[in-house]
């Protein structure tokens, strides 16, 4: 084995993590950074909202909080760099734990980087400094822990519950983790009742020994602050229909964008791989694979999901596959092949990228620091030299960047802790923002001291018309004063 050969997997994690080097452009953790600031000052645990001017004192589940106090450490540490290194790592990370598993399952380096290089296309981009990578790395670990006990080579299922009660504390989306065990439990009784290879022989144990674990699993996440209220969070925020109608991350995927076409690529492949094994897929992995498909179909936030769930069972697919065909090919065979499959990953990070020229690729992936130029930092420091006190009417999206600048002296009128508002006050804001009738009354009601508006905006034309008065204005905020009342 040559020294490059060996070096391939450090050099290709290095890579996927320089990958998601990206500057901070959501405005949520913002909020997530100053709600780990206001418990290091108060030295308390807010229960009820403290930022709002028009959610104050609603109740607020802070299903984060161990994860906001984790980031503000950072940012004092190392500032905005420290949070953007910290994408990288767990980007690196998920990838590591991927890329061990799939070795386990007898795939070859280079085949492993292949797939786990298709599988980072279809996540690029979904890095951002949020709970959600606590959740990708954990989910990489619980199936780690599946497929090493579903083939035999381990039983640390103990591991789960240990995991869950970290989880519970980190992110809202630690049921993914219980779940995923009781999808693994049905495959496992699925193949016993099917009666296919993997099925028989111990099908049934594995179910009971698997279901066991899941209910463990979901008990542990009780340790958390809340209790069974952060398990019914989650469900209550997916039954929340204004705001999945609105907010991006909860839309299906737009099936137009080059990088869905990866995750379908992801999909295809797994389609031709199957065809070409001498036996059929397990049950096992078809009971679990197929959930994780209608969740990605359904939300664009659980495309990274879908591919960590989706690599192990890939990967079995492309060694039975490798297996049934790879003895039938020759030296040329072969090679035309891996040069497929390089081609193929070549052709996706053009895709991703948007073109087909290696300069605009490079510039799609090389890493980058500081703060996106798309949040109102102009606005925010005008607000902070006037000394303004009050309320704001600010965009829902900017909403997190502006508690971190602004409060105490200023509260903000919507972010994005969508449980704190709730749908009514929701939808006095979108009443607003799309000047639907009665839009005026609603901000009448807020008493504003200032609305910080997209520049450019029929918004900001309505206001000027309703007498408002521009302050301050760049390419990306303009701030306006209410009319003067006589």
């Amino acid at each position: 084995m040559t020294r490059l050969a060996r070096a391939m997997p450090a050099v290709f994690l290095t890579a996927l993590g320089l990958s998601a080097l990206r500057p901070i452009d959501d405005a949520d953790f913002w909020w997530l950074l100053r709600a780990g600031r206001y418990m290091v000052e108060t030295r308390s645990f807010p229960t009820t909202d403290p930022f709002s001017g028009t959610a104050q004192g609603a109740t607020w589940l802070n299903h984060a909080w161990g994860f906001e106090l984790l980031i503000y450490g950072l940012y004092t540490l190392w500032g905005t760099t420290g949070i953007i290194l910290i994408q990288g790592v767990a980007a690196a990370a998920t990838g590591g734990v991927l890329y061990r598993l799939l070795r386990r399952e007898g795939l070859g380096r280079g085949w492993s980087i292949g797939l786990l290089s298709l599988g980072a296309l279809a996540m690029h981009g979904f890095w951002s400094p949020r709970p959600q990578l606590v959740t990708y790395f954990i989910l990489a670990l619980f199936v780690s822990v599946l497929a090493d006990y579903q083939a035999g080579r381990g039983n640390r299922l103990w591991w789960l519950p240990f995991l869950t009660a970290l989880w519970a504390n980190l992110h809202a989306g630690f049921l993914s983790g219980p779940l995923l065990v009781a999808l693994a439990a049905a495959g496992e009784l699925g193949g016993w009742v099917f009666g296919d290879d993997t099925g028989r022989a111990g099908g049934l144990a594995r179910a009971r020994r698997l279901a066991f674990w899941a209910a463990l699993s979901a008990l542990a996440a009780l340790a958390n602050p809340f209790h069974y209220h952060a398990i019914l969070f989650p469900f209550q925020v997916m039954g929340e229909s204004l705001s999945q109608a609105w907010i991006s991350e909860w839309a299906s995927p737009p099936f137009s964008h080059p990088q869905v076409v990866v995750l379908e690529l992801v999909l295809g492949l797994f389609l031709l791989l199957a065809l070409g094994t001498a036996q059929p897929v397990p049950w096992r992995d078809l009971i679990v694979l197929m959930p994780l498909v209608h969740l990605g179909v359904q939300a664009t936030r659980n495309t990274p999901l879908l591919i960590i769930v989706a690599m192990p069972i890939l990967g079995r697919a492309a060694g039975a596959c490798a297996r049934a065909q790879w003895p039938r090919l020759d030296g040329l065979g072969r090679r035309v092949i891996a040069v497929g499959m390089a081609g193929l990953v070549l052709s996706a990070c053009s895709m991703v990228a948007g073109s087909r020229r290696p300069a605009q690729v490079w510039s799609a992936f090389r890493p980058t620091f500081g703060v996106a130029d798309s949040l109102p930092s102009g606005a925010a420091e005008f607000l902070r030299r006037e000394g303004r006190r009050g309320t704001l009417w600010n965009e829902y999206v900017w909403g997190g960047f502006l508690i971190w600048h602004l409060y105490p002296e200023l509260r903000v009128s919507i972010d994005g802790r969508m449980a704190v508002y709730g749908p009514e006050r929701f939808s006095e804001h979108l009443a607003v923002s799309e000047l639907t009738p009665g839009w005026q009354d609603v901000l009448a009601r807020l008493d504003p001291t200032a609305a910080v508006v997209r520049s450019g905006s029929p918004l900001v034309s309505a206001l000027r018309a309703a007498g408002w008065v521009v302050r301050f204005e760049d390419a990306v905020a303009t701030v306006l004063d209410p009319p003067r009342r006589s």
